[in-house]
């Protein structure tokens, strides 16, 4: 899972006059930080207080999707990277650090790559083929719409062209 380029200063996070933001801003881009780092376990206590704060901010969630995502945490991944993908389906982007058409696709491929590593790490074929074509067919779909918002995101393009609708 490719991340995308991230504001790294609270300055970079400001999009529109919520000012008060900018205490939020700092935890997040010292999260991302501490992401980098490989400490993982701080960056989310950093990130959810960011959400406690304010739970309409999609790049928190994405955060901790990727996170849930390395540990394998499927459900926890695909919570978070549901709801970021519908706080910005909604127009709730947060950072100014990438176009709004590139955040929502990247958000779509994560969602999507989630789906398909759940699949991939589980014996749901065997168990119910039916509610794992539903399952593979959401993330298909996923894959396709992310590329179709932003044919330049390399993962978009690589996973619309893997993953096809049974």
């Amino acid at each position: 899972m490719t991340e995308p380029e991230t504001a790294t200063t609270p300055e970079d996070v400001l999009v529109g006059p919520e000012h008060h933001l900018v205490p939020l801003g700092t935890k997040l881009a010292r999260a991302i930080t501490l992401r980098g780092e490989g400490k993982d376990e701080e960056a989310a206590e950093l990130l959810r207080e960011v959400l406690k704060a304010d739970p309409r901010l999609p790049e928190p969630r994405l955060e901790l999707a990727h996170i849930a995502a390395t540990k394998e945490d499927w459900e926890e991944a695909e919570g978070q990277a549901r709801q970021a993908v519908a706080i910005l389906r909604a127009g709730g982007q947060w950072t100014a650090a990438m176009k709004p058409t590139e955040l929502l696709a990247f958000a779509i491929n994560l969602l999507g790559e989630v789906l398909y590593r759940a699949l991939e790490s589980s014996d749901l074929i065997f168990r119910d083929p039916n509610l794992f074509t539903v399952g593979w067919n959401e993330a298909a779909a996923l894959f396709a719409e992310a590329a179709r918002l932003d044919p330049k995101n390399p993962d978009a393009r690589h996973w619309s062209s893997h993953v096809r609708p049974r």
